[in-house]
């Protein structure tokens, strides 16, 4: 088995705590994603792992074994950075090929294994080619492949796709997905775009603030946030979450109010200021009267879907539709209760949600 297990590891360089008592555990073949902001620790976990970080205490464990004092190159990882780290003198076929003659790995296995991980990533045209000839998302490709022949358990990305176009960055996802599904390597990859975070991670761990604040599944994570900075850190355009007040089973929002179910009620135990939140692509305004009067005050065309801002007293609200508005438009915006969200005002943490 090729579990990754951290046990209360902290990372320090000097006096600054970069990693605060991290437990996480990670399945043999399973993919994590790694996502947060710049500066959360995401990159310095994965470099422990990889043996390029020391561990200031604590335990890591890779297969059973603690590896804290094992180095680099004894751990029998596979690496891909963000830089690509290709050797300019030397054709794909031979970067490729290039640890594996460290290894001494065979000759004729070495050709084996070349020959799948072109034919896997669409290479095979670029074989005899140098690194300069190629475009940025060709390279990444031959770094994904030299990755690939290594035949690693554990397979380690740190931002591999952030210097790919937007193109790129789709098919790019879909081919580390399929070579995940052939060689099942226990995969960390880290990122700070939350869509590659929710379409190749089996489990996501959001990280902020040098600690994990939520991991599980893309669908917990995205419909279930343990707290305000997880529902606003995934989503595009983020959760809409303001600061809403409770009184005789009403919700205020400004000067005005709306009845709340009783479910709700029954979780907020008797709060009288909460964070209400509501994800755009869960808004839904029409002119027919509903919970809150509101005013369209700005459109925003992405193509198949418009991004609404309106107001409701003086908080902005944004709305993801294929419905036509207008700038100034007087609309009513209907609460769907199902798809509500409720904070603790001091907390942060969600309150959980009402059995319907």
């Amino acid at each position: 088995m090729n579990e990754i297990v951290f046990k209360n590891v902290c990372k320090n360089y000097g006096n600054v705590e970069v990693i605060k008592d991290l437990n996480l555990t990670i399945p043999s073949g399973q993919r994590l994603v790694l996502l947060g902001p710049s500066g959360c620790g995401k990159s310095t976990t994965l470099r422990m792992i990889a043996g390029l970080e020391s561990i200031t205490s604590g335990d890591l464990f890779m297969g059973g074994e603690r590896v804290n004092d094992l180095e680099p190159g004894d751990r029998n990882v596979a690496m891909v950075f963000q830089n690509y780290a290709l050797y300019p003198h030397m054709t794909v076929g031979k970067n490729i090929c290039f640890g594996m003659q460290i290894s001494k790995v065979p000759k004729e296995e070495r050709e084996k294994r070349l020959k799948e991980a072109l034919e896997i990533l669409g290479l095979e045209p670029f074989r005899d080619r140098l690194p300069r000839e190629l475009s940025g998302g060709q390279r990444q490709r031959v770094a994904l492949a030299r990755a690939i022949v290594k035949r690693s358990p554990y397979f380690l990305l740190d931002e591999p796709l952030s210097n790919l176009d937007a193109q790129l960055r789709t098919t790019a996802r879909a081919e580390l997905v399929k070579i995940h599904e052939v060689y099942q390597p226990t995969f960390v990859y880290v990122t700070h775009d939350q869509v590659e975070a929710m379409t190749i991670g089996h489990q996501i761990a959001l990280m902020n603030e040098n600690v994990i604040q939520q991991m599980d599944t893309p669908d917990v994570i995205y419909n279930r946030p343990v707290n305000t900075f997880v529902g606003k850190f995934i989503g595009s355009p983020s959760m809409n979450i303001v600061t809403a007040w409770l009184d005789g089973g009403r919700i205020y929002l400004g000067e005005t109010s709306a009845p709340v179910p009783e479910p709700w009620l029954e979780k907020l135990e008797g709060r009288t200021e909460v964070k209400f939140g509501l994800r755009p692509e869960h808004v839904q305004l029409s002119e027919k009267e509903g919970d809150f009067p509101c005013q369209v005050i700005y459109v925003e065309n992405h193509g198949s879907r418009k991004c609404i801002s309106f107001q409701v007293g003086k908080e902005s609200y944004y709305m993801m539709t294929e419905a036509d508005f207008e700038t100034h438009d007087q609309m009513w915006l209907h609460i769907n209760w199902r798809r509500a969200h409720f904070f603790d005002a001091q907390t942060q943490r969600n309150v959980g949600y009402p059995q319907w």
